[in-house]
């Protein structure tokens, strides 16, 4: 499926070297462009987060830090600015300002996107962003966004638990496209289905959040033990 710079049209000309690939245009038998449902998922985990956080889904009464505006950072952007939600943004793309400005959004470098004084930090760039020396310095209460791979290494996410920082784990908060695109390629669902799976999203992350807190664990190893679960019942 697609990722990083790609779109259906990259997931047509896979589709001549391999069956395996998702997301390929209407037209050509695939489900479209699955940023925005991959955008819609984040929606939902952050109501969920917030919830979990700061006690309320109410996304108008919260500040965000949007790092990273592609294709679906640009779409989590604009639907925040549509919540009424406060806004900082950043892209290593100056042309993106224009996107930010339009959403409302004050503009920053990407190291202060990264560290600004927001209640939830959203990385939608690439992976690799939470590390011991970057996490010491965020400012924010909560992370959750669509960028893969957050995490260098699976240590990061105790150290985020010790700063106090709830960490919404990426394989859930970015799962809206993949939803969605095997809803309606696999199982034949209707694209109204297959969006009401997505928004799904909202409460498992909040079954991982309450139990996390719950157990007093990280939500990566809630998470973990979740997939695990799921994954031995189905072997059964």
């Amino acid at each position: 499926g697609p990722d990083v710079g790609t779109g259906p049209d990259d997931m047509a000309t896979i589709a001549e070297r391999t069956p395996h690939a998702f997301c390929r245009p209407v037209h050509a038998g695939g489900s479209g462009d699955s940023s925005g449902h991959t955008a819609v998922g984040v929606l939902a985990a952050l109501h969920a987060l917030c919830a979990e956080r700061f006690g309320s889904a109410d996304l108008s009464a919260r500040s965000f830090a949007v790092l990273g505006l592609g294709r679906v950072g640009g779409h989590v952007l604009r639907m925040l600015a549509e919540a009424g939600a406060t806004l900082v943004a950043a892209d290593t793309d100056e042309g993106r300002r224009t996107l930010a400005d339009t959403a409302g959004a004050a503009w920053t470098s990407p190291q202060d996107c990264l560290t600004a004084d927001v209640d939830v930090l959203v990385p939608a760039a690439l992976g690799g962003l939470l590390t011991p020396h970057t996490v010491p310095t965020l400012r924010c209460a909560a992370i959750a966004g669509p960028a893969n791979n957050q995490l260098d290494t699976p240590a990061a996410a105790d150290l985020l638990h010790q700063h106090d920082i709830l960490w919404a784990p990426d394989i859930i908060v970015s799962a809206g496209g993949i939803i969605h695109a095997t809803a309606v390629e696999l199982h034949q669902e209707t694209s109204a289905q297959a969006t009401a799976r997505v928004h799904g999203i909202a409460d498992t992350l909040t079954d991982i959040l309450r139990t996390a807190r719950a157990t007093g664990s990280t939500p990566a190893a809630a998470a973990r033990s979740r997939a695990r679960h799921h994954i031995e019942n189905r072997r059964r």
